[in-house]
């Protein structure tokens, strides 16, 4: 699979799936296959990599702002 079919695989940026790879010798990411500038990745090494290492979750972040002091808000 292509590497943004990877990325949607996992659930994560394209960039991160970069980040990855070049990481791979800290996090144990599979080796993608290269052919020409493609990298090509396993399926199945990719979920068993994501069952080592699950998703973090990520906080909810709250968009309301604050009131100001002394706003009639």
């Amino acid at each position: 699979m292509t590497s943004r079919e990877a990325a949607d695989l996992l659930g994560v940026d394209i960039k991160t799936m970069y980040t990855y790879r070049r990481d791979a010798h800290e996090n144990d990411f599979p080796a993608p296959r290269q052919f020409g500038r493609t990298l090509m990745w396993e399926r199945e090494a990719l979920l068993e990599w994501r069952k080592a290492h699950p998703a973090r979750r990520r906080r909810k972040v709250d968009t309301q702002p604050e009131p100001d002091e002394g706003s009639d808000a």
